[in-house]
Formats: structure tokens, sequence, C-alpha cells
């Protein structure tokens, strides 16, 4: 079973439209499910749910009535009350408050929004499985504080990215259970407009959205949903880190991968030979921003009391912004992932132009049997001291030693020791173990996206 298209951008999601028909998806199933649990009756509750639909109210008017009332929720549940036949309008919101359906209706935009993130990472995840197993055995060098470390191949490297890519998987799944929660107790969450019914009601209600559901109805508990955003700015490091990674590699020093573009793209508006990465900057600029929301996202933590209209109101703000940004950023990555081309000629050029020196560790190790693992380390880094200065080589200096050349026989058999293109430990293993991590992954997020009916994604 084939999954929806993704779309290019969630923004539409969250505009204003989208924003007023979430309220009107929640006083919809306030109605109906109320009048299953005999709190209204049935002939009203399918009136509210027959007009509760933004393609019925007069959208200019009701905009004109907010600018009046300033209360966006009460002048929709006039409106779709004017809207009903009979007597069904007296029956909207019944109990309710405003924060519960604001509140609610965000939650049903994010987990949309959410699903489709989820869609993209799942992309992401066969793109990165691809180019770990194409690179498993493409030798390459390890960089540490930005010098050259170890040789390793670059499927080791994505092997990398992929198990983080996993971590912010598993985060965003393990915060579901307390962002996407129904608070819905009334004006203070105490039940007072519900009494014994309340909780019934709740757990009926959130299993019609698709929420969990709280056991305190607090409108000041929205730690669930700030820890959502610092959840998505953990992703959005990752995503940097990544962006940054292969950001210097496509400098002309190092020229590791590159970028395919279209040929009419411009690199540069006054020096024609530039081909400017564009992909890769794009995502580091809105990763950038993403994970820029954490902070204020904190601040909105710490309403007072039973409800802060202060701290909620730049929270709804917030959720917008990160919901938005954060599928947008998605798409970047997967954009760049499939635009990607590694070159590993260039990357074996790079390993090999002073290669000897890399192998230093090996060395040591092969000696410290003979004559302990510091006497080995000082050897070696004595000879790589001593070829600095470029007068000899790092091979000319080993073999100076008598325990070198008592080890090794004839400089050949060091030459090959010297040689680093075999000497990259389990990086295959490693690389081809997380491409199929990743598959796994990657099959199981789409398959429970094709389990989600069509009407929800």
């Amino acid at each position: 079973m084939k999954t929806d298209p993704l779309p290019e951008s969630t923004d539409t999601i969250f505009s204003r439209d989208a924003t007023w028909q979430a309220w009107l998806e929640v006083e919809r199933a306030l109605a109906l499910t109320q009048a299953e649990q005999g709190m209204i009756p049935a002939a009203a509750a399918a009136e509210i749910a027959r007009c509760a639909t933004l393609d019925q109210l007069d959208r200019e008017a009701l905009a004109v009535d907010i600018e009046r009332t300033l209360s966006p929720v009460m002048s929709l549940v006039r409106a779709l009350a004017a809207r009903c036949d009979g007597d069904a309008g007296g029956y909207v919101h019944l109990g309710a408050t405003t924060q519960n359906i604001i509140l609610t209706g965000k939650m049903l935009q994010l987990a949309r929004s959410h699903r489709w993130l989820k869609a993209q990472l799942a992309a992401q995840l066969e793109c990165l499985a691809d180019l770990a197993e194409r690179g498993a055995e493409w030798p390459c060098v390890s960089r540490t504080n930005r010098r050259h470390a170890l040789p390793i191949t670059f499927g080791y490297k994505v092997a990398g990215w992929i198990e983080e890519l996993e971590r912010n998987v598993e985060r965003l799944e393990a915060v579901e259970s307390r962002a996407f929660v129904l608070t819905f107790g009334g004006a203070s969450g105490a039940m007072h407009s519900y009494g014994d019914e309340g909780q019934a009601l709740a757990q009926a209600l959130a299993a019609r959205l698709g929420l969990g559901v709280s056991r305190v109805h607090s409108r000041a508990a929205v730690d669930g949903l700030v820890e959502y955003i610092t959840t998505l700015g953990l992703y959005a490091a990752g995503c940097e880190r990544l962006g940054q990674e292969l950001y210097m590699l496509m400098a002309n020093e190092f020229e590791e991968v590159s970028e395919n573009q279209g040929e009419e793209v411009v690199g540069s508006s006054t020096m024609p030979h530039k081909f400017n990465p564009k992909y890769a900057v794009n995502l580091l600029a809105e990763a950038g921003e993403l994970r820029s929301l954490v902070a204020p996202a904190l601040e909105t933590a710490r309403p007072s009391h039973e409800g802060d209209a202060a701290c909620n109101f730049r929270l709804y703000k917030l959720l917008d912004q990160a919901g938005a940004l954060a599928y947008r950023v998605a798409a970047t990555q997967s954009t760049l992932l499939t635009r990607l081309v590694p070159h590993p000629e260039r990357m074996r050029e790079i390993l090999m132009a002073n290669a000897a020196p890399l192998m230093s560790e090996h060395i040591m190790l092969e000696l410290s049997d003979e004559i302990g693992r510091q006497r080995a380390h000082d050897l070696v880094h004595d000879a790589i001291v001593a070829s600095r200065d470029g007068a000899r080589t790092f091979a000319e200096a080993l073999f100076e030693d008598d325990t070198v050349r008592r080890h090794y026989g004839d400089r050949d058999a060091l030459e090959r020791a010297l040689s680093p293109e075999h000497y990259t430990g389990q990086s295959r293993q490693i690389a081809l173990a997380m491409a199929a991590s990743a598959r796994d992954l990657a099959a199981r997020l789409a398959r429970e996206l094709t389990e989600i009916p069509a009407s929800a994604r």
C-alpha cells in the first residue's frame, strides 16, 4: 500500500483557516462524544457535526467578530451555533473553555505535521542506508579536532549519522505520549461543568481524536508540548552536524562530496566560476532557526497557577513555528541527501597524500609486543617529530631505530605496514550493520503511516 505523496511544506497546516478548522474539529468531536455519553441530544450533535466545517461559515465576518471580541473561540462558537438549525446551537461548546479548544486543536495540527515529519525521516533513513552501503569500503581519513586521525571508510561516517537519526526518531516517538495528550476539564480543569461524567467524557473524547488523556486536566500543564519543541531542537542539532560536515567536505580543499545541482543554478552573481553549496547551506540556516526555538519554549514552561494566557499565547506561536520548521528542515535534509554526490577517488587521494603518519597507532601497537606500549608510543612519536621538517620521511625516521629494523626486517615490510587502505578497523561491518538497521526502521515508519486512515494523514 502506497502512502500519499509528501507535501512540499506543512505551512498550510498552521494557517489561520487551518487553525479555525482544527477548533471546529474539536467542537464537532465534543458534541458527538457528549451525545454518546447521553449528555446532549443525538440530533443536536449530528447537526453540530454537519455544520462544523469552515466552508459553512463566513470567514470575513468571523475575522471581524474576533477583532471585536478578542476571544477567537467565543466568536467561532457563536458563528457555529448560529449556523446550526433548530436548537442544536445551544449545545455547542457545552462545558468547555477556550484553552481546551485552542490547545486540543493545536495538537491535531501538530499530530498531522508530526506524521509527515516521520515520513520524511523514513525517506532520510533509506537515503543514508544506500550511502552507507555504497561507501562501506571507500577508504577516507577520519578527523578529530579537525585534524587527520585514522583511516576509516565513508560508510562508517554515514553510520554515525544514521545512529543519531535513529535516536532522534526514538525521542520523537517517546515524546508523543506526553505531548499529544488531551487536557479537557473546563475552566479550571477540575470538571466543574461535567461533574462525575467528566473523566469518562475526556477518555471518550481523547479516543475519538486519537490523543492520550491527562489525569489532571490543568491548563498550566504544558511541559509535554515544551518537551516536543526541545526534542525537535535536538533533531535540528543533528541535522546541523550532518550539514556542517558535508558543507566542509564540499570546500575546494576537500571536495570529497558535492551537490548535484541543475545547470541553471547560479553559484554567484559576480563570480561565474563559483559552484556554491545550496542545499547544505539551506539546511544549516533552517535547522539553526528551529534549534533557536528551544530557549523561548522553555520560558513558556512556567505558567502560573491553573492557567496563564501570557505563557500560552507564546507557546501557541512557538508550536506553529516549530511544527512547520521541523518539516521544512526534514524536507531540506532529504533533498540534500538525494542530491549528494560522493567522490571516493578524492577521499582516497586525501587519505594517501600523507598516509604514513596516519598509521602511527598501528606501528605503535605492533611494536608494543616487544617493548611495551609506552616505549612504543614514544618511539613512534619521536619519528613523527623527526620527519616534520621534511628532510626525511616518517618511514625513514622509523627505520633508523634498531627495534623497528629488527621487527620488520626490511623497508618493504615497513612500507606495507604503513599502507592505510586496509587499516579501517570495523568500518565496513559497522556501516553495513547500520544500513540494515536504517532500512528496518524506515520500513516500520512507512508501515505505520499506511495504517493511519487517509483522512488523518
